[in-house]
């Protein structure tokens, strides 16, 4: 019984002579390690919009909200920071490895946790003939620029990297008669982009 008391004595001492551990905060700011992991921050110039990381964050704090009603559509992505478990799944697996990061900040506290969102906005491709949301133009254009050349495969790539090539007539909705060969010359969705090919190629 001796040793265990001895070494709490030791500890005490030591305690005297080199003071407390603990840290004077919120008097005087922490010293951060290497790697800490605060609050997420979205970077406007990195961000593509294309939400894989409101897809693998596991508390599901990034909302993805597509207004298609607005002119231009936008895909705005809402963070609801006070959820946040600060994982950094979301910066492990951004599409362009900077869109979003965990800073240092982490006095987060507050009040009102209404206020503890961070927003970020994109905007929004849609299909030309069914208004399906097609994906972020930022994101479209990201996939362009890794495909170098092979872009040219795909119409939608070709109109959106290259810019309005003016092939067809901008004002076709859905029920303007049967899709032609124009058509294909538009930002459509898979599911619009199967039929043209089909029509074009057995008249189905």
């Amino acid at each position: 019984m001796r040793k265990p008391k001895l070494r709490e004595v030791a500890e005490a001492i030591k305690a005297l002579v080199v003071g407390p551990v603990t840290t004077r905060f919120p008097f005087e700011p922490c010293e951060l390690p290497a790697g800490f992991r605060g609050k997420p921050t979205f970077y406007p110039d990195d961000c593509i919009g294309c939400a894989a990381c409101a897809e693998v964050c596991p508390t599901k704090c990034i909302d993805v909200i597509d207004d298609v009603r607005r002119n231009p559509p936008v895909r705005r992505l809402v963070l609801h920071y006070d959820k946040c478990i600060f994982c950094g799944h979301c910066e492990l697996n951004c599409t362009t490895e900077k869109g979003i990061r965990l800073g240092s900040e982490y006095d987060l506290a507050c009040f009102d946790r209404s206020a503890c969102v961070e927003t970020i906005e994109n905007e929004l491709l849609v299909c030309e003939i069914c208004g399906t949301v097609v994906g972020a133009k930022k994101q479209l254009l990201h996939v362009a620029d890794r495909l170098g050349a092979k872009r040219y495969a795909n119409p939608t790539l070709i109109l959106v990297a290259d810019g309005e090539l003016g092939l067809a007539p901008a004002d076709r909705k859905r029920g303007d008669g049967p899709l032609t060969r124009e058509d294909l010359m538009r930002v459509t969705c898979p599911g619009c982009r199967r039929t043209l090919v089909l029509q074009e190629l057995w008249g189905e």
